[in-house]
């Protein structure tokens, strides 16, 4: 290398032989390059940090994102879970909707069967009107429970089962409820019940279902039986002449309990029957009669 009027004269020896090349570099140009290198290295080392900034910006851009998605996840996980749920919940409701709607079928052939074994019948249609909901509209709008729904159908046949309706036996009333001359005495007195006559061995029935309370003999009654029904309700027979069931023996409507007699004070064959509610005797009648249209008498 060599100086030569403020000029770098570089020469490089290629070989053996005394070959070489030579050029000659200005002091300007080597101060501009040396300027330039310079500015390179810082224009790298600023852009190295940039992106060395950049780079963490995007890590924890990244570690916030990776953070969100698996809370979304998460989420999502929890919203499925309660889908599953609801869906169960949903044929869960909808099983029960169903077994109460066929249970409810079901009690409505045991009220129609009721009505017809004691002979009430449906009032006929007629103009009628007010607001109304539909039985599926009650069961699944959540308005009446369904097990309320069914309770509260369970109760009513039970109350059908405990009142005593219809006739206990067949036959022509010859005494009614209230004031009368003593067929005996000829006295004035208060009947507290319907003697209902037929001949002998017509058979007796309960009127409801209950549990017999009372099975012998009672006094002025004769061979008498007394059922304890629902709801404080006891129904009363007298004057048979044989009894068929015993005391604590569960009956139900219309099973023979007895046949009709004349025991005790009686003047001839008939059924004394009487009906007590909350320990008050009240007029059997109206309990006899109701939509019998006049079931069970005869002459």
């Amino acid at each position: 290398m060599g100086r030569r009027s403020g000029k770098l004269q570089v020469i490089v020896i290629k070989d053996e032989l005394g070959n070489y090349l030579s050029f000659k570099l200005s002091k300007r140009f080597l101060f501009s390059s040396v300027l330039l290198l310079l500015a390179a290295l810082c224009g790298l080392a600023a852009y190295s940090v940039y992106a060395f900034k950049e780079l963490s910006r995007l890590q924890e851009s990244r570690q916030a994102l990776s953070s969100k998605v698996k809370n979304l996840e998460s989420k999502l996980a929890i919203v499925q879970a309660q889908r599953e749920r609801l869906k169960e919940r949903v044929a869960q409701l909808e099983k029960e909707r169903v077994k109460t709607v066929e249970a409810l079928a079901e009690r409505v052939k045991q009220i129609d069967a009721l009505m017809k074994e004691v002979g009430v019948d449906y009032p006929k249609s007629s103009g009628e009107g007010g607001v109304s909901l539909p039985l599926d509209s009650l069961l699944t709008s959540g308005v009446v429970p369904f097990k309320d729904l069914v309770g509260g159908v369970d109760a009513l046949i039970k109350d059908l089962k405990d009142t005593p309706l219809g006739y206990p036996t067949e036959g022509r009333i010859t005494s009614k409820f209230g004031l009368r001359r003593n067929p005996v005495t000829g006295a004035l007195e208060f009947h507290l019940g319907v003697d209902i006559a037929n001949r002998w061995g017509t058979p007796v029935r309960a009127t409801a279902d209950g549990v017999v309370v009372r099975a012998g003999w009672c006094g002025l009654m004769g061979r008498c039986v007394e059922i304890k029904h629902g709801s404080g309700i006891y129904t009363y027979y007298g004057h048979l002449s044989k009894i068929t069931v015993f005391k604590g023996e569960h009956v139900s409507r219309g099973m023979i309990i007895g046949i009709m007699g004349s025991s005790g004070r009686s003047t001839g064959p008939h059924l004394h029957y009487s009906v007590r509610i909350d320990g008050k005797l009240v007029n059997p009648l109206p309990f006899m009669e109701a939509g019998l249209a006049g079931k069970g008498k005869k002459g």
